[in-house]
């Protein structure tokens, strides 16, 4: 049963707990009945996760800044955004969570804009729950979630794939990460990463979603397939 929880001082943000949470998860909309689809989908998706409700800028950044979120599902056009400028300011606060933009604008510019500035993912809001479900796994997992729908008219990816990109991308990559990449390439799964490289395994999700952004790929299959040729060149 899910109940109500503290407020923590922000109006109009809700806490939702369950019992033995395991994460956080941001819900950022200023409508009250969107908001509410989002927990549904994200409680059927994630149970056992703490949601976060906000509807204003100021609010994201204040829950965001107070605890560590797993994921943050970011309308873009709530009050004090200011458009695209507020998904700068918050990767700049908090960059290692990914954030999924959640938009009634579904133009390719937009798509575009929003995962070349950090966004982990891009979800319209004219998208069923069953695909929004399958978004936030798909981020959750370290990958990019763009819609199909989007990409069948041809704005699947702000990514390039060539071989000079992937170049390019790799060399920009940290020791940290690089040696994730390998360990990718190995069919080693995230938590034998995090024991390994003894660190933890969002901290390994936050590396795989760095490695796509810089390699310029969409998927860590994508990644995979492009480092082994390489690296075994």
């Amino acid at each position: 049963m899910v109940e109500q929880g503290e407020q923590l001082g922000l109006s109009d943000v809700t806490w939702v707990k369950q019992m033995e949470t395991i994460g956080h998860i941001l819900i950022a909309d200023d409508h009250p009945m969107f908001r509410e689809a989002l927990r549904h989908v994200v409680a059927g998706t994630l149970p056992n996760h703490t949601i976060v409700e906000a509807s204003s800028f100021d609010e994201v950044m204040a829950a965001a800044k107070d605890h560590d979120q797993d994921l943050i599902l970011l309308d873009i056009d709530m009050p004090g955004m200011n458009g695209f400028n507020g998904l700068i300011a918050l990767r700049n606060q908090v960059p290692t969570a990914p954030v999924v933009v959640v938009s009634a604008d579904e133009s390719r510019e937009s798509v575009r804009q929003a995962l070349s500035l950090g966004a982990s993912g891009f979800v319209p809001k004219s998208m069923d729950r069953e695909h929004m479900a399958s978004a936030i796994q798909t981020v959750l997992s370290g990958e990019i979630f763009v819609p199909f729908s989007l990409g069948e008219r041809g704005a699947a990816s702000p990514y390039r794939d060539n071989d000079d990109a992937f170049r390019q991308g790799y060399a920009t990559l940290t020791s940290q990460q690089r040696k994730v990449l390998e360990m990718l390439v190995l069919g080693r799964p995230n938590k034998v990463i995090a024991y390994e490289m003894n660190i933890t395994e969002s901290t390994v999700k936050a590396h795989v979603s760095a490695i796509l952004h810089k390699l310029q790929v969409t998927s860590r299959t994508q990644a995979v397939l492009q480092a082994g040729k390489m690296l075994n060149r």
